[in-house]
């Protein structure tokens, strides 16, 4: 008999495993299916598995990969282990598409697999998350261990081959690059670059290309210095750019940046560097080596971003913005602005909720939807952004901050999808 072939077994049953409504001989039947199907996963199917790894490992990446430990040809298997992260303690009514929604803000997720009950089909309240590259399994591991999602705390972890992964021979990465995650679609390579050039010359910006939106909404920036680059990932990480908020970190794994958006330059990085890298925003870097914030009003590029600067009035502004409720107009419904209004009363008195559906011009700074709460007290708005900043609402993480009320009765002046407590 071939050696590939599973050995059919006749096993007992525990009684923990039997299921209800089915005779004896039925009860065996499924035991016997069971573990002749462990017996395919531990023999044929582990060939399989195996052989998709070899595959990928001598695969060619694709143009415009944007992906350094592939394209420097580290194996398959030390890069799947470095870019997966265990979660555990997750609520019974999360779903896979829940999880990778959620974990998406630090990078493309690959796969989600959670552990089910083979009698019930439900989870079990753990999983794995894997990313197309480790840098974002790091930032979650950073950012999610320890989150409430759903009433219950996260506990994030690595595989039990973790450490021996770590300690391959891979290349390590440069220390003047960062990775930078969950940037706006609307945001483009060189917005990107002009953003973070107040840290020092950026030498190459790259944002993983999307067929269908673009890019992914991640990728690498690398500076002439690495002083630059660990300043830059200190002050930038947790940013709101474009009504998302930036996740940027150091990178984990070495190798070549693909061309990213510019996949027929040549050479790939001649989109990258030249005097649109040498603005005035190098004189915020001081001699001293202290970086200022970056002044983002004096960025040219379109969509004029002049308008992510705080505003002057708002400091005593009654408006709060509340981005990330939903992923477009089309999850926009009826009840929308009303549901926001009951949880902002807990704050103080609200005086208007407006859905506002962002205009071609207004989309790279507020999203494609946005919601406004008025208040009637300042204090009330500063309590609003307390609660609803960072906090979880149908699978997104909302961000909230103050808005100029001038701008925003203009903005709002002939809105349809207003609330009136």
């Amino acid at each position: 008999m071939d050696s590939h072939t599973p050995q059919r077994a006749e096993s007992q049953t525990p009684a923990s495993e039997l299921i209800s409504g089915l005779t004896v001989e039925q009860q065996m039947g499924v035991a016997k299916a069971r573990a002749y199907a462990q017996e395919l996963q531990q023999t044929v199917f582990k060939d399989i598995v195996a052989q998709e790894l070899v595959r990928r490992a001598e695969a060619q990446p694709l143009p415009g990969t944007v992906n350094p430990g592939l394209r420097a040809g580290v194996d398959a298997r030390t890069l799947s282990v470095l870019s997966r992260v265990y979660v555990g303690s997750i609520n019974f009514e999360l779903t896979e598409d829940h999880m990778r929604q959620v974990f998406g803000e630090f990078g493309s997720v690959c796969s989600v697999s959670m552990a089910r009950d083979t009698n019930t089909g439900r989870h079990k309240g753990f999983g794995f998350v894997e990313f197309l590259v480790p840098e974002a399994a790091a930032l979650a591991m950073e950012i999610m261990d320890g989150t409430v999602l759903g009433g219950r705390a996260l506990k994030l972890g690595r595989p039990n081959n973790y450490a021996a992964a770590i300690a391959q021979n891979f290349p390590r990465p440069p220390a003047n690059r960062i990775y930078v995650a969950n940037v706006n679609r609307a945001v483009t390579e060189s917005v990107l670059q002009e953003i973070f050039s107040p840290f020092g010359k950026v030498t190459a910006c790259v944002l993983a290309p999307d067929e269908s939106a673009g890019h992914k909404g991640w990728g690498f920036v690398e500076f002439e210095g690495a002083e630059a680059a660990e300043q830059a990932a200190q002050a930038m990480n947790g940013l709101e750019l474009a009504a998302l908020v930036l996740r940027v970190r150091a990178c984990v794994v070495g190798g070549p940046l693909g061309p990213g958006m510019a996949v027929d330059a040549e050479p790939a990085q001649s989109d990258h560097t030249g005097p649109a890298v040498q603005s005035d925003h190098a004189s915020a870097v001081q001699s001293d080596h202290s970086v200022a914030q970056p002044d983002h009003s004096s960025l040219t590029t379109e969509p004029d971003h002049s308008a992510l600067t705080t505003e002057p009035d708002h400091s005593g502004s009654t408006v709060v913005i509340l981005s990330n409720v939903v992923s477009g107009r089309s999850d926009v419904d009826d009840d929308l602005a009303s549901d926001m209004a009951g949880e902002g009363t807990k704050c103080g008195v609200v005086c208007k909720v407006v859905v506002h559906i962002a205009t071609e011009t207004e989309l790279a700074e507020l999203g494609e939807v946005c919601v406004f709460v008025e208040y009637a007290e300042h204090e009330a708005a500063l309590r609003a952004i307390e609660l609803f900043d960072g906090r979880w609402f149908g699978g997104r993480r909302v961000a909230a901050s103050l808005f100029g009320v001038d701008r925003f009765r203009k903005l709002t002046s002939s809105d349809t999808m207003v609330f009136i407590p």
